[in-house]
């Protein structure tokens, strides 16, 4: 769907776009945040076989923020952790110690570390979904974000995403102080919104090769 150096060309600047997000995470919590892509992966729902044998995360419970967006360029972002990724994360934010017992995380997570968590995701994917629409010269709507403890079997994975067409899904690590937490930052497009993003990703290639 797309090649190597579309790829590449798209990670530059979503690692652009996440890395305006770090600094405002690092004056939200007085610490510096460094966020990057380290993977990117483009996955079609309408084939079956394009997350046979993948793993995108832990199996088990999962926070999943979301916000939808609309206009011409239109989808659904998310940022999902491993809920005692989640946890930590919002731990480290606070300035508290956390420690994986093993507990049950549907307990564990308060109504404080939701809100924390719908700040953090709040941050990250207007963040990454507004500079989106302005590399492709357009506007966006914004929605409510809503934060979900979900749990996926090994096998499902992404299966909660099915609504949707096709997953731009990077792989972010997030250094800060005292933790290094992993997550995905996955955006849903429909393939309209697709191709307004691989458009001008061949159009930033072509202006490389004049």
């Amino acid at each position: 769907m797309l090649d190597d150096m579309q790829k590449s060309i798209l990670k530059e600047y979503v690692n652009v776009f996440i890395g305006q997000a770090a600094n405002m995470l690092s004056e939200m919590t007085n610490q510096r945040v460094l966020l990057s892509v380290q993977e990117l992966e483009v996955i079609d729902m309408n084939d079956e076989n394009a997350t046979n044998g993948k793993t995108f995360f832990e199996h088990g419970h999962i926070v999943s923020s979301s916000i939808r967006f609309g206009q011409d360029f239109s989808g659904r972002a998310y940022l999902i952790f491993p809920a005692n990724k989640a946890k930590q994360l919002v731990d480290v934010c606070l300035g508290t110690h956390f420690e994986n017992t093993g507990v049950d995380f549907n307990k564990e997570l308060t109504d404080t570390d939701f809100d924390v968590l719908k700040e953090i995701s709040n941050v990250i994917l207007n963040s990454v979904v507004g500079e989106f629409s302005n590399l492709l010269g357009t506007k966006v709507d914004f929605g409510i974000p809503d934060v979900e403890l979900i749990f996926v079997s090994e096998n499902e994975q992404i299966s909660h995403l099915k609504n949707n067409v096709y997953m731009l899904m990077f792989f972010t690590s997030f250094k800060m102080e005292m933790a290094e937490i992993k997550g995905v930052v996955v955006i849903a497009l429909g393939m309209h919104s697709l191709n307004m993003v691989v458009d001008k990703i061949n159009e930033i290639i072509g202006e490389m090769n004049e």
